[in-house]
């Protein structure tokens, strides 16, 4: 038995359920990125930053499947499309002991949606934690898609801020042939 992180009740998991309850039902919101992308996003940053902030850390794996079971799973389950989608995390290779993009992607498997996994890759290890707009423009991901059926694809991330890390994936994607429906990050940013 542990703690829980937020309520500090004993518990058997990292955020007891009433906690999950309480403080992790999402709220969607929308934004749009150039050519009019869609990127769905399930809670605001400030809502799950320490949560978030674990990526780096042993129980990050635990806290980012608690965070997707709550919100993206969720969203498969009540989601439908008339052709079969396909998700991919952005640039989901292992950091850690886990990817954190391959949770997230995973937890979208449905009737409608599969999860596609070590499909897209950053060609550097460029981290944009903290900087600016224009630093993220002139130091590109340089993102690669592999994957040679053309399929439709939800891109999947943890957190939106300017938009630039998605729009570049969206670019690869397209570029390999493929087609960028939406995508969905768990935490948006952007306050306002």
């Amino acid at each position: 038995m542990i703690r829980c992180l937020l309520c500090k009740k004993i518990s058997f998991v990292l955020i007891c359920q009433t906690c999950q309850n309480n403080f992790l039902a999402p709220t969607l919101t929308t934004r749009y990125l150039a050519d009019d992308f869609k990127v769905i996003s399930f809670y605001r940053y400030g809502e799950i930053a320490p949560l978030l902030k674990t990526k780096h850390t042993h129980i990050g794996q635990a806290i980012y499947k608690i965070l997707a079971d709550n919100s993206l799973h969720l969203f498969a389950q009540n989601f439908s499309f008339d052709t079969p989608l396909y998700a991919v995390g952005i640039d989901d290779h292992v950091k850690h002991g886990y990817a954190h993009t391959a949770i997230l992607a995973k937890a979208l498997q449905s009737e409608s949606i599969t999860p596609l996994f070590r499909k897209m890759r950053a060609g550097n290890s460029i981290s944009y934690a903290g900087k600016s707009l224009q630093y993220r423009l002139k130091h590109k991901r340089n993102f690669s898609y592999h994957d040679s059926r053309h399929r439709d694809l939800i891109l999947v991330d943890d957190i939106i801020t300017t938009g630039t890390t998605i729009l570049e994936a969206k670019q690869a994607v397209e570029k390999a042939g493929s087609t960028p429906v939406f995508a969905l990050t768990l935490a948006d940013a952007r306050e306002g």
